[in-house]
């Protein structure tokens, strides 16, 4: 370490003998010139005064060249931007630049003599500033240290890169020179790019995304911690190949593509691909990548990119799809996706020329096994009706056939281009209707899994279809062709196939127009009620059930197996049976006015997508409170196809209408085996014997055991007891001996308007003075 105060000793030295010599050379030349004359004392004094007189004038010439030169080196000191000072051991300033000054808002004189705390009044700074430079002075040695310190002028706080200097003075005291360079700024942009560097990691962290950089030119591959987990590899210098390793076969050449255009063209990319973890997992990639930076030649230098794995949205995607064109249950095409292939059937039609096929497929007493069974075991009918669907698609059709479960137990198959000839075409649709009819007639193994009952069951199957080509017609009406031969099917019997051609379209314009007069008559209400009388054991008029009848304008009375089909499926039967509520509310109010009907009750039947309504209780009440009625003379009558979709909803629902007064009637019964769970869960008031069971009592001995049954099970549970389809004699007296309550049927009556009723069963005992309710039998 050099001593700055030996160094100045020296100069002084050196500085005394050249004084010494100039002032000796000076005065031989005097003397030699002036005082050889003179007296020795005058000598003496002469020699002295110039003696004096030549140091002081060399005394200021060299005081004026030290302050010249110490103003330059002071006026540099202060041009400089970087602190200077000089402090003694105690932490005093004994120097320092404009730029120190400034930052405590003070002048270099005026700092000289005081110390940090003077102008900071920041006792721990001053202390750790007088603390760590006499530290370095004791240890003597040059440091350099990154400090801070606290303008004055706006109370920020700076930042400096210090090099720190001891040294001695000329009395040896030890004093410290520092040079600080201002790096607030550089500091700050560090700061900024640490906060910017964590605040991306944070960002990547949150969004779980990977981030990889690549030196194209050296291959050195950085990437964060988060990519590590993506990929499941490990950073090291082989990372990179090993991720490369790891991207499945079949997408490793994609992936390569966009890589090299990444290189050659400068061009982004954002691709998904597979990649096969080390652990064997195999996970889907988001990957974008971009050129970040150039060499001096413009050639890519550094690449980045942001890697996500999106092995759960992909399959979420695939659910999201499978949900959108598949039926759950099956796994074949769903309605809407039928209809897209269906289009594309019928465009393709056009470019070649051929005919194609469209065949409706449904399931004959598939209720039956869904109310006998369960819908379980119904749902696993399905599943095997649609598995050989697949097969003789294989077979007949060599996959080119286009399967779909339209709904319920209904099947839709579409059979593209069969043959440019329309009989060959037809011909072969046939051939495949009868194949389709034939396998799903075999018989199968059903097993419940909540009950234990394992059965072999067949199943039969009606067929309709149509054959068409690219210019007969749109989707939907071909769908309503073929809808319209499934229906012609099962009305002569079913468990056939009928196929039609597109001639079909009057009839569907028929049924077009039909549906139109059903909503224009619905506004003008020419829907009317004829009513199926019913008596007691004693033959005695008790009531009637209201039956719909449409007054169509040019086509006279229609029954309801002319509308009631295509109102079931337009929804129209909604706004119908609040007709019919009406008219039996109006009629049953009529029948109260007078003492002889007063005691007669009327039976409505509701339909399921009546009592679905959210709001079908409330709107019940509404219609029924219009009328002064005795509640209890009003009865509704449920199927158990109300049950399906919820029995707790039905439940609430009917309960309701029990508490506003209203009887419960269970219709059909003895159809479905689940029957007997409704009676204990349902607020049923009476129960309805199914007219099938009714006819074949007396021939057939299983149906005479069903019917007896049933009574004896409604006769435990308090219930009313009605037999629908009494025809004979014999089944009337059969089951008055059984003490069944109410009767219907002709044997008694067909369906009559109230008018007729009237005149047959009311008005003749006010006529004859007779009782009201005579007995029928009194007539027979």
């Amino acid at each position: 370490m050099f001593d700055i105060n030996k160094i100045y000793k020296g100069k002084i030295f050196l500085f005394a003998v050249a004084i010494s010599a100039l002032s000796t050379l000076a005065m031989i030349l005097v003397y030699k010139l002036f005082a050889q004359n003179m007296n020795d004392i005058s000598k003496v004094l002469f020699l002295l005064c110039t003696q004096l007189l030549l140091t002081m004038s060399l005394l200021m010439f060299v005081i004026r060249k030290v302050n010249k030169h110490a103003g330059v080196i002071k006026r540099l000191l202060n041009s400089i931007n970087d602190v200077v000072l000089i402090k003694d051991y105690q932490g005093n300033f004994k120097f320092c630049n404009d730029t120190m000054a400034k930052l405590y808002n003070c002048s270099p004189e005026h700092m000289v003599g005081k110390d940090d705390f003077y102008f900071t009044q920041n006792k721990e700074q001053a202390e750790f500033f007088r603390d760590n430079v006499q530290a370095i002075m004791r240890r003597f040695e040059i440091e350099e240290v990154y400090e801070s310190s606290t303008d004055a002028n706006t109370g920020e706080i700076r930042h400096f890169h210090s090099v720190k200097v001891p040294f001695r003075d000329v009395r040896n005291q030890l004093h410290i020179a520092v040079i600080a360079k201002d790096i607030t700024e550089i500091t700050r942009l560090k700061e900024e790019a640490d906060r910017n560097k964590k605040r991306l990691e944070h960002v990547l962290d949150v969004s779980e995304e990977g981030l990889w950089e690549w030196n194209v030119q050296t291959n050195q591959v950085l990437h964060n911690r988060q990519w590590e987990l993506i990929t499941g590899i490990e950073h090291s210098d082989k990372s990179f190949q090993e991720f490369e390793s790891c991207i499945v076969p079949e997408d490793r050449p994609m992936v390569a593509k966009v890589l090299k255009k990444l290189l050659q063209n400068h061009q982004s990319y954002s691709i998904e691909f597979r990649m096969k973890k080390p652990n064997g997992e195999v996970i889907w990639i988001w990957d974008r990548g971009r050129v970040a930076e150039f060499d001096e030649n413009n050639q890519p230098l550094w690449l980045v990119g942001l890697a996500l794995d999106i092995t759960e949205e992909k399959n979420n995607q695939d659910k999201i799809v499978n949900l959108a064109y598949f039926d759950q249950l099956t796994g074949l095409l769903n309605r809407a996706q039928l209809e897209i292939e269906l289009e594309k059937t019928i465009k393709e039609n056009q470019k070649t020329n051929s005919y194609s096929a469209l065949l409706f497929l449904d399931l004959d007493r598939f209720k039956l096994l869904n109310d006998s069974f369960g819908h379980h075991i119904g749902d696993q009918l399905l599943k095997v009706v649609a598995e050989r669907l697949k097969l003789i698609n294989q077979d007949q059709a060599q996959g080119q056939g286009v399967i779909s479960r339209f709904g319920g137990d209904e099947f839709v198959i579409v059979l593209p281009q069969l043959n440019t000839d329309q009989g060959e075409a037809l011909l072969a649709t046939e051939q495949y209707a009868e194949r389709v009819l034939k396998e799903i007639s075999k018989s199968t193994s059903l097993a419940s899994d909540v009950q234990d009952i394992d059965i072999d069951y067949s199943i039969t199957g009606s067929i309709g279809g149509v054959v068409f080509t690219a210019d007969d017609m749109c989707t939907m009406k071909l769908l309503q062709l073929a809808d319209m031969a499934l229906y012609r099917t099962k009305a002569s019997g079913g468990q056939k196939a009928m196929i039609f051609d597109t001639n079909m379209q009057d009839e569907l314009r028929q049924i077009s127009e039909l549906q139109k007069a059903m909503h224009d008559s619905i506004n003008n209400r020419d829907f009317c009620i004829y009513l199926q009388p019913k008596f007691d054991m004693n033959a005695i008029l008790i009531g009637a059930e209201a039956l719909v009848r449409w007054q169509h304008p040019s086509l006279g009375l229609l029954t309801p197996d002319v509308f009631m089909h295509m109102a079931e499926e337009s929804n129209l039967i909604v706004p119908i049976g609040a007709i019919v509520l009406e008219r039996a509310c109006q009629q049953l109010e009529q029948w109260q006015r007078q003492a002889h009907s007063k005691h007669l009750h009327i039976a409505v039947n509701l339909s399921a997508k009546e009592i679905w309504r959210a709001h079908f209780v409330e709107d019940f009440i509404k219609v029924v409170e219009q009328y002064q009625i005795d509640h209890s003379k009003l009865i509704v009558e449920v199927t158990e196809s109300v049950l399906i979709r919820d029995i707790n909803d039905a439940t609430e629902k009917l309960n309701k209408l029990r508490e506003f007064g209203v009887s419960i009637a269970l219709d059909d019964f003895g159809t479905g085996y689940s029957s007997l769970s409704y009676l204990r869960s349902l607020p049923i008031d009476e129960i309805k014997i199914d007219r099938t069971f009714v006819q074949d009592m007396v021939s057939d001995e299983h149906a005479h055991l069903v019917v007896k049954s049933i009574i004896d099970l409604a006769n435990n549970f308090n219930l009313t007891v009605v037999a629908e389809g009494v025809e004979m004699q014999e089944h009337f007296n059969l089951l008055k001996s059984y003490k069944v309550d109410s009767y219907q049927g002709y044997y008694f009556s067909k369906p009559v308007s109230a008018e007729e009723l009237e005149r047959l069963f009311i008005i003749p005992d006010a006529n004859t003075g007779a009782e009201p309710g005579k007995s029928l039998l009194s007539s027979t």
